[in-house]
């Protein structure tokens, strides 16, 4: 039955009935007797997807159904695929399912948490003779990411014999709490596999609702008129429904902005009247919240006081109440607390009290406490941009990933990011860079827009100082030292695993950028709590280095450089390249020779620019028994667009030529690594 049909069956009828007729309406594969579809001859015997070589699998049919009961939200995911290369059976046959269980009620712009369980997974493997098996192990649980209102879960189940050729196809029902507060479709309608054909469909029990759409060509979203009433509720019944056919893969490159913020999509949200009167109204709202939860109290005063006492300047005062929050415990980092393990936390002094919170009740109590100091400051709530990017037209306050801090001093605002932990005083972490977010300004909120990062916050320094014997073999030291972002990461890092996973994560990055015939260890790791100064780094390493050519030495004059690929290899691209941060990388390299050797050609020194946005330079210095090379890589901007991508690709090309040039050392008839004589 067409979708429009199906939505027309719908209205008027009662809303008890209307489970019942929705089963009766939606294909085959909803039908309580059988929750499959049988695979076509068609189906079982593809071998390959035409107009796509490789791809590892293809969905053939999705569907997913949001609607609610008596105890909450739902949500009922039906998916089939076809397995086309193993790659698509290591990917695809371990099934994991992201959800997110809230363990405490904690002050938030999204509202009261809920709770939300997987149930009902039901799955099975066709081989392409027809052979069905079906699933009859355990799924279980995988925590992933201890988040700011809960933790985030997994749940992860593999399917059954999955081979080349096999159809795959599973069910499951994830259920949510308190459905009304913050629970609205998102469908993400472009993946990473083409799909043939999937249906879509929510039943709204709430009157009032908007959708933020992009739409395959020819996809329409159906919208039941008027809506249908609920017995018993001040609400009505509002139907969506949706069918989209032969949508393409999201293209997926290097350096891509977040993929779901420009592939097919439909964002629903609450809410009647425009988008500009949602915010207005909902601002004003979060805002006076906000303003009551950062409420002064004798205590937040007190320790305030205590801070800060000695400090004759608003700056510093900033710096000792900054440092005084990044010492509480950040639940985004530790383990998630249950709703009333300290008691309740309704303020920022409750924050104080039990000494953790949420990133959100971290920013919020640096900007209670400098506001007890005297200090204006107001609250930002700022989207993640390595996820998603802000849509004023999604009425949703669930874009928004974490808060910063404004503080105005001498008339100028300045920006903070008390809750990203480890984050510099006046730096802000890149993801909450260069963001629209909803920021308080007095008695109201209005959106703002937060600051570029400076490429001179974030800065690599490669040192390294390598000795060569008379066999070839070098050793040494390298130092890398990290400001900004890039040592931002890596302590990170460290809250989610532990110092050794940090140490491991160290020396494989370093591997993979070195010549792989040298063997990396690690060191020292200094300042990896220290947010306030530069993380350092300290490797040994050892190896043979270059390669010999009759009576000659070929040497790489850049080993920071030598085990990298093309950076963009493709001559053409549609979607626009998206750094992170901006940053400078310099290098400092030293290769002492032994006597005997004698360095006989190295490269020029060059430099190459896009200008106003990056600049690459190099010099070497040369001694009978020596190489010096000194490198320097800064990339200003973030973004560039499709029609830019050219001159970008010429710059990396450039430098990705120059620094795989090598120095030519002459070797001594003596030594153990010439090789023979013609």
């Amino acid at each position: 039955m067409h979708s429009k049909q199906v939505t027309t069956l719908m209205l008027g009828v009662p809303w008890r009935r209307l489970a019942v007729l929705l089963l009766m309406a939606l294909p085959a594969a909803a039908q309580a007797s059988d929750p499959f579809v049988k695979p076509t001859p068609e189906e079982l015997s593809m071998t390959s997807l035409p107009g796509y070589p490789g791809a590892p699998a293809v969905v053939l049919y999705r569907e997913e159904i949001d609607h609610n009961d008596d105890l909450g939200y739902i949500k009922e995911h039906y998916e089939r695929i076809k397995i086309l290369t193993e790659e698509g059976v290591q990917k695809y046959a371990n099934v994991e399912l992201d959800f997110v269980r809230t363990s405490g009620k904690h002050y938030d712009y999204r509202g009261d948490g809920n709770g939300a369980d997987v149930e009902d997974i039901v799955g099975r493997t066709i081989h392409p003779d027809g052979t069905i098996i079906p699933f009859t192990g355990k799924p279980y649980l995988k925590t992933i990411v201890k988040a700011m209102e809960g933790k985030s879960e997994e749940m992860v189940f593999t399917l059954p014999d999955v081979q080349v050729g096999s159809i795959i196809e599973y069910r499951y029902t994830i259920r949510y709490g308190n459905w009304m507060v913050r629970d609205v479709p998102a469908w993400y309608i472009q993946g990473d596999l083409f799909v043939r054909s999937a249906h879509y469909a929510w039943h709204a029990d709430i009157y009032g609702t908007a959708a933020f759409k992009i739409l395959p060509p020819g996809a329409e979203l159906i919208r039941a008129t008027p809506p249908v009433p609920v017995p018993g509720m001040d609400s009505r019944r509002t139907i969506y429904d949706l069918v989209v056919k032969d949508v393409p893969p999201q293209e997926q490159e290097e350096y891509m902005p977040p993929l779901s913020s420009y592939g097919f999509r439909v964002l629903f949200s609450y809410g009647t009247g425009s988008s500009a009167d949602f915010w207005k109204e909902q601002g004003k709202s979060w805002s006076e919240d906000s303003d009551s939860f950062m409420k002064g109290s004798s205590k937040l005063d007190e320790e305030t006081q205590t801070v800060i006492a000695g400090a004759s300047t608003p700056e510093e005062k900033l710096r000792r109440i900054y440092a005084k929050v990044m010492t509480i415990e950040n639940t985004k980092f530790t383990r998630e607390r249950e709703r009333e393990e300290d008691g309740k936390t309704s303020n920022v002094t409750d924050v104080l009290k039990h000494n953790h919170g949420s990133s959100v009740e971290l920013a919020a109590l640096f900007v209670a406490m400098s506001r007890s100091a005297g200090i204006k400051s107001y609250l930002m709530l700022v989207p993640d941009r390595g996820k998603n990017l802000f849509t004023p037209y999604w009425r949703s306050f669930n874009q928004f990933d974490s808060a910063i801090a404004i503080v105005n001093v001498d008339g100028k605002d300045q920006y903070l990011d008390p809750g990203s932990r480890y984050c510099t005083y006046g730096h802000l972490e890149w993801q909450h860079t260069l963001v629209t977010g909803l920021r308080q300004v007095k008695g109201d909120a209005a959106f703002s827009e937060t600051p570029a990062d400076v490429y001179g916050s974030n800065i690599t320094l490669r040192v390294a100082s390598l000795d060569m014997d008379a066999r070839g073999q070098v050793s040494g030291k390298i130092d890398l030292i990290f400001t900004g972002d890039e040592a931002l990461i890596w302590r990170q890092s460290a809250l989610k695993g532990d110092e050794e996973s940090v140490r491991d994560g160290l020396r494989k990055m370093l591997e993979d950028r070195l010549p792989k015939s040298l063997d990396v260890t690690v060191g020292s790791v200094q300042n990896l709590e220290d947010y306030e100064q530069p993380l350092k780094v300290s490797y040994g390493v050892k190896g043979d280095l270059g390669i010999v050519t009759g009576k000659r030495l070929i040497v790489p004059a850049d080993i920071f450089e030598s085990g990298s690929a093309a950076t963009f290899p493709q001559d053409k691209r549609e979607t626009a390249v998206y750094f992170h941060f901006p940053q400078l990388i310099q290098d400092a390299l030293r290769i002492n020779f032994p006597t005997g050797f004698e360095v006989e050609a190295a490269p020029m020194g060059d430099k190459y620019e896009i200008p106003k946005r990056a600049v690459y330079s190099v010099n070497f210095e040369t001694s009978p028994t020596s190489i010096t090379t000194r490198r320097n890589y800064a990339m200003a901007d973030i973004l560039f667009m499709p029609e830019d991508y050219t001159a970008l690709r010429s710059f990396y090309a450039q430098i990705e030529t120059k620094d795989k040039e090598s120095v030519v050392v002459r070797i001594p008839p003596s030594a153990p690594l010439s090789a023979p004589a013609n």
